[in-house]
């Protein structure tokens, strides 16, 4: 689907000088037109994207990602990512991508808690440079960001709650905060420049201590406030379920709250009132992709194969 894209991208606005003979070779007709309708209507549309840890930490699914976000730059839509969190539970893992990644922190591993924030920061500022690397090697302009970059966001602490996460009963301590967007400029400076911003999700607090925010809201915050288009949630499932919509595009806020009832929905609670309140704020589309399915994230845009729910 990938290469159907670039394939139609290039030659989409030579179609009316230049005569196709052959187009039955770029694949099923009804996707290639599915992708010439939507990347038209992508031009200068904003998409937020949640890039989770699942995703970072898979070679496969990483490359898939990144040319995703290339191939939806080429349409013209302007992109945001907001990457997940790293700690030092994932460091063998991340060390699989850079070799020398795993040295570095040695020293680290030895004297630090896995829930320490400020380390925490580190990691994840280094899987930052590391996102903005393997998009810049793809042709994108791309730039490493935090909330705490010219008071992007602002921190505020979560309460203590109790969830409900794929049928299972969850306790959140209150470690991760919430975000309060402040200062948006800056985000829309790297749109007039064609930029994607890869944000990091600390920030400061009104005493400057600094906290790890909560990526779904951070992304959703973004999102409502940059009045986007799309924000795209990549989800894992556990395992495979015959007849379910692994990718869903929604834009009806009443169905996701009838969802909330469903006990065998399989999406985090939090997540789907993160999205109720998103389309009620904006009423634009919240996708729900398959993160461990490369080119979840085309198929969402550009196929008529998921499902859209208004």
């Amino acid at each position: 689907m990938q290469e159907n894209l670039k394939l139609v991208w290039q030659n989409a606005s030579n179609l009316k000088s230049k005569e196709i003979d052959n187009i039955s070779e770029l694949g099923d007709i009804t996707i290639i037109r599915d992708i010439i309708t939507c990347s038209n209507e992508l031009r200068n549309q904003a998409i937020v994207l949640k890039l989770p840890i699942n995703i970072i930490i898979n070679k496969k699914l990483f490359a898939s990602f990144i040319e995703s976000i290339k191939l939806l730059e080429m349409c013209g839509a302007k992109i945001y990512i907001v990457h997940d969190h790293i700690d030092l539970g994932n460091l063998s893992l991340i060390s699989q991508l850079d070799k020398s990644f795993s040295k570095k922190f040695n020293k680290v591993r030895e004297n630090s808690s896995i829930d320490n924030p400020i380390i925490m920061e580190i990691l994840s500022s280094y899987v930052n440079k590391l996102i903005v690397t393997k998009l810049s090697n793809k042709g994108c302009y791309a730039v490493g960001i935090s909330g705490k970059d010219a008071n992007l966001l602002q921190a505020r602490k979560s309460k203590l709650s109790h969830r409900r996460v794929a049928n299972r009963d969850v306790i959140d301590i209150g470690f991760v905060s919430e975000p309060i967007i402040v200062n948006p400029e800056i985000l829309l400076n790297f749109e007039d420049s064609n930029i994607i911003p890869v944000i990091t999700p600390f920030a400061n607090d009104d005493q400057e201590k600094t906290h790890l925010l909560n990526v779904n809201l951070t992304a959703a915050t973004i999102a409502v406030t940059l009045g986007a288009e799309h924000l795209i949630f990549p989800y894992e499932m556990s395992q495979i379920f015959r007849g379910f919509q692994y990718n869903m595009k929604i834009q009806n806020a009443n169905l996701l709250k009838s969802m909330l009832n469903d006990s065998n929905h399989y999406l985090e609670e939090e997540l789907i009132k993160i999205a109720i309140k998103v389309i009620e704020s904006i009423g634009n589309n919240v996708h729900f992709v398959n993160s461990k399915i490369p080119n979840s994230i085309l198929l969402t845009m550009f196929a008529n194969k998921n499902i859209n729910l208004y």
